[in-house]
């Protein structure tokens, strides 16, 4: 890291905000120390504001005492960066779902700070029978194929706190799935590649795939949701195959957009 050229800010905002800039600009790693030196300001000043970087997922911790550019800090910049657009990429991909499979195709985006799914980008299906999915809804990760394709991917730390907090079904009210269940769930997603659900009681399934970014770590999911009756016709592999390979088509264009 070297210094800005700018003159040190004062104010505690300002300074934030300039620790963020050399954040961005800065190489994948960094520890304290070098974050300082480059900031020109005391390192104990330095650690309190990269701890507030920290909480809202800007910065995440790297490996032994070093830092690097967030999750959060990268989901900020795709979304400004014209070089790739996730929601205008996957927007192709979801119309060819729901084209040959006509169920719903949902793009969903992950927020490290929220710990949640966020609903990007929704096609429905031509059925009239359908459920409502609007953008910009918010998904909790330990429910649904949406939820759990996303989850099973994540650090383990992000995974223990997500199964700390989040203990009530939104929709039931009635508590998650016990520990080893959910856990035996996520291996089996990791291994097929895809996540399924399935809930006759409020006529709700689907199934989702994850979408990577261009460093390998979890961004979203891509996947395809219907009421748990047409289900039934969706048994075999082909769309779950077929959702799979949407998802790793979207995946590899973030990677290549990178390179």
């Amino acid at each position: 890291m070297t210094p800005m050229e700018s003159s040190v800010p004062r104010g505690a905002a300002d300074r934030l905000a300039y620790l963020l800039k050399l954040v961005a600009a800065g190489p994948p790693q960094f520890t304290l120390g070098e974050l300082a030196a480059a900031a020109g300001l005391p390192a104990s000043s330095v650690h309190r504001l990269l701890q507030a970087l920290v909480r809202t997922g800007l910065v995440e911790r790297g490996h032994g005492q070093s830092y690097r550019p967030g999750r959060e800090l990268h989901r900020l910049a795709s979304q400004l960066v014209a070089g790739f657009d996730l929601t205008r990429c996957a927007r192709p991909l979801l119309e060819e779902l729901v084209a040959a499979w006509q169920e719903t195709a949902v793009l969903c985006t992950y927020s490290p700070v929220m710990r949640a799914a966020i609903i990007a980008d929704v096609v429905m299906t031509p059925h009239p029978l359908r459920f409502a999915v609007e953008r910009g809804g918010e998904i909790q990760l330990p429910w649904g194929s949406l939820g759990r394709a996303i989850l099973a991917f994540l650090p383990q730390g992000d995974t223990e706190a997500i199964m700390r907090e989040a203990t009530v079904g939104p929709l039931s009210g009635r508590p998650r799935s016990s520990r080893k269940e959910l856990e035996a769930e996520l291996h089996q997603i990791r291994d097929s590649g895809y996540a399924r659900y399935f809930d006759p009681r409020y006529d709700i399934a689907g199934i989702a795939a994850p979408v990577f970014g261009a460093f390998g770590d979890i961004v979203g999911c891509l996947g395809v949701t219907m009421p748990s009756k047409r289900y039934q016709l969706h048994l075999e592999d082909d769309l779950a195959a077929a959702v799979r390979q949407s998802a790793a088509t979207l995946s590899e264009m973030a990677a290549i957009s990178h390179s």
